[in-house]
């Protein structure tokens, strides 16, 4: 019997699957970070239906991924934080996934303590997923110690590459439709050029740059270039979006919560930079090529930043603590109070467009 932790099972396997079933039930950055193993996969399995399993958000990117067939919302599950657990509705959804007899399943999710519970659930013929560094495969087919160092585009990649899946580059997607340009058109349609995005949100407290920050970032912009200061965000984000957009004054247009996810990159496509914490915007702003400046606070560049280019400006104030996991900053946000105003202004002033 071959071992888990050997490469290759692809080539190993009497046929080629069918049906494949994916695991990434994360956020914006963390699908845009797949895309180049999703662009992989459908390479190497060009007639397998290939069903992604991630938050109801992300609905829209997987029916515009030329690499997907399927979504399937997550249900929740213990210790996988991000979509609320109901244990009626998972044991109705694993049934259900077990009826589909998927010829294969991937864990995308991460170190696999909780993840692989789940994936193994889903009822595979054959499960294939991370673990943690020095623990065993446990039930799965094929195992990999979850990567350490990289980007998380190249953590997720060696994921299909050890199975078997030629890579076919790191370069990350977010595909567009016409009527997403044409809304965004149509948001924009009263703003003066140039446009000056600002993402004042993100998940984590240790990821947000303080609002009056942003703020004065917008009013010397507009100052030193003229245009429309763009406030971005969710609908949870509207209230921080009109403070900022008080305090900048004229020029300035809070989007936050009036746009879809692919609305949101159409958006970021007409922008001349986007000034942003450390979150999905940032990742889309990477991805189709809008120059950017990131503030980081406890997350890690080296993981979740920009690729190089002269396009983005990467701003992170050294603390010996990054990246750190905290939710709320013991410390008083070292990393975050380091990066200034001007600092950004300045960065912003080098990349625009």
């Amino acid at each position: 019997m071959t071992d888990a932790f050997t490469p290759g099972l692809l080539y190993r396997l009497p046929q080629k699957p069918r049906k494949v079933a994916l695991l990434r039930a994360s956020r914006i950055g963390d699908f845009i970070c797949t895309t180049p193993a999703l662009r992989a996969l459908r390479v190497a399995l060009p007639g397998a239906e290939i069903t992604m399993i991630t938050l109801p958000l992300l609905r829209d990117l997987v029916a515009r991924s030329p690499h997907l067939d399927r979504f399937i919302a997550f249900p929740g599950f213990p210790g996988i934080a991000e979509q609320f657990f109901d244990a009626y509705q998972a044991v109705q959804f694993l049934q259900k996934m077990q009826s589909e007899q998927f010829d294969l399943a991937l864990q995308m999710q991460g170190s696999g303590v909780y993840s692989n519970p789940f994936t193994l659930l889903l009822g595979a013929r054959v499960t294939v997923g991370f673990v943690r560094q020095g623990d065993p495969p446990g039930r799965l087919d094929a195992a990999l110690p979850f990567p350490q160092k990289g980007h998380e585009t190249q953590r997720i990649l060696a994921l299909t590459t050890f199975i078997g899946v030629p890579p076919q580059g790191e370069q990350m997607e977010f595909p567009l439709w016409s009527e997403d340009h044409a809304m965004a058109e149509n948001l924009l349609k009263d703003t003066k050029r140039p446009l000056i995005g600002l993402h004042t949100s993100a998940r984590d407290v240790t990821r947000r740059w303080p609002l009056d920050h942003f703020a004065a970032v917008g009013k010397e912009l507009l100052h030193r270039y003229g245009g429309t200061a763009v406030i971005l965000g969710e609908l949870d984000d509207r209230p921080a979006g009109d403070i900022v957009a008080r305090e900048v004054g004229e020029h300035c247009l809070n989007l936050a919560g009036k746009t879809s996810l692919a609305q949101l990159g159409a958006v970021i496509t007409r922008l001349s930079v986007l000034v942003t914490n450390d979150t999905g915007p940032a990742h889309i702003a990477y991805t189709l090529g809008t120059p950017t400046v990131t503030i980081f606070g406890g997350g890690s560049p080296e993981r979740n930043g920009p690729p190089l280019s002269k396009l983005h400006q990467v701003l992170a104030f050294e603390v010996p603590c990054r990246p750190c996991d905290y939710a709320a900053c013991p410390i008083e946000y070292r990393c975050l109070a380091g990066v200034t105003v001007q600092q950004v202004v300045d960065a912003a002033s080098a990349v625009m467009r």
